[in-house]
């Protein structure tokens, strides 16, 4: 306290007492010493800094660094703002259509300015028109981040999660993923975050050989690949129909025909009365799968939705989707309890000389856990 009051006297040259004096050059010393140690240690011993920092990055989250209240049920009045400001968000959709749209119709805006023109993609874009309603308090990307020599040779994509912090809290964890083509760094990444989620993977035009090759090959420099029961993949996909013989869509691998089910059969055959996580890839069949799970109530047990929308532009196989179909699914969706806190449109095409037509969409469940009990996160 002496020495605190004397240096108020003048910051820079305080009348202070010598013994008070030397003691704060003393403690200076002492400062500057301990700074000089940890900075010699970091020089002398980098690869252990290194990879000490690197295992807590790789680390899946933990009880201890996540906030006390973060599993704390959410105010009835917070929801309730946080549903008003959805409304707001498609009341401001509709008005936009209204205003840029001919004749205030999406479907008329499709047949006048397809999607797979230019004049398509002057401002505003559909992306822009049709933009998320929904806030999250932490979204997150995960995925597209596979070995080194992998990420040399393919693009990977990512997948935007809201909270995924509290996957460590859900003693049910289930994650469905259709469509996993040649990129299984999601689901090995989900796995990285919540080791205790049971991870399936569906996908008609590849086997179960190659998946695990796959697995092996993108897994993260230095890590063990997942392995069942943890992950398993199924040979099936997802469709408006439960078929042996289906033929809709832009089949890959020279596939002719698939077999399929809906959501509401895969999850009974399964075992899961509802979902943590569902991914959707499934190249334009989305159009008719998801409005048949709404129907069925199978989408109303989906915490999170992670979607990704095939349009014209983006493919020829898809030149038959467009803003339409997209008005139609999101108010779809939303009837079943989804709201939408991210979009953002797959480049990939663009590199290709085609239009950003396909987008990546995330949803969350308005009445499940990353919502109601997200307060605190």
């Amino acid at each position: 306290s002496r020495l605190a009051s004397c240096k108020s006297v003048t910051p820079l040259f305080p009348k202070c007492p010598l013994g008070a004096t030397m003691s704060a050059h003393l403690a200076a010393i002492a400062l500057l010493a301990t700074g000089l140690s940890v900075f010699l240690l970091v020089q002398l011993f980098p690869a252990q800094v290194s990879t000490e920092s690197r295992n807590l990055r790789q680390q899946p989250f933990s009880r201890e660094v996540l906030s006390s209240s973060g599993n704390k049920k959410c105010p009835v009045d917070a929801l309730s703002a946080k549903e008003g400001d959805h409304d707001a968000g498609v009341a401001l959709r509709r008005q936009l259509v209204q205003k840029w749209a001919p004749e205030g119709s999406a479907y008329a805006w499709d047949a006048l300015v397809p999607m797979h023109t230019a004049a398509a993609w002057n401002s505003p874009t559909v992306w822009d028109i049709y933009a998320p309603t929904y806030g999250c308090h932490r979204p997150l990307h995960v995925g597209g981040v596979g070995s080194s020599a992998w990420d040399k040779s393919f693009p990977l994509e990512s997948k935007a999660v809201c909270n995924p912090e509290q996957l460590s809290r859900e003693e049910r964890c289930v994650i469905y993923s259709f469509g996993v083509g040649w990129d299984t760094t999601f689901e090995i990444s989900m796995l990285r975050f919540a080791p205790h989620c049971k991870v399936r993977v569906f996908d008609p035009t590849t086997t179960a050989e190659k998946f695990w090759q796959l697995v092996k090959a993108q897994t993260p420099d230095g890590e063990e690949p997942p392995r069942a029961l943890a992950l398993d993949f199924v040979q099936v996909g997802l469709a408006a129909e439960t078929s042996e013989n289906y033929r809709e869509g832009m089949l890959w691998n020279n596939k002719e025909s698939i077999n399929v089910m809906t959501l509401a059969d895969i999850m009974k055959k399964q075992g899961d009365e509802a979902l943590t996580i569902l991914k959707v890839d499934i190249e334009g069949s989305e159009w008719t799968a998801l409005p048949e799970a709404v129907h069925t109530g199978a989408m109303a047990k989906v915490d999170q939705l992670l979607l990704e929308v095939h349009m014209a532009g983006c493919e020829s196989g898809y030149s038959e989707h467009g803003r339409g179909k997209l008005t139609r699914l999101l108010d779809t969706l939303e009837t079943a309890g989804m709201r939408s806190f991210s979009n953002i449109p797959n480049l990939v095409p663009v590199s290709k000389g085609n239009y950003p037509g396909c987008a990546e969409y995330s949803f969350v469940n308005k009445n499940g856990p990353f919502v109601t009990r997200s307060c605190g996160v």
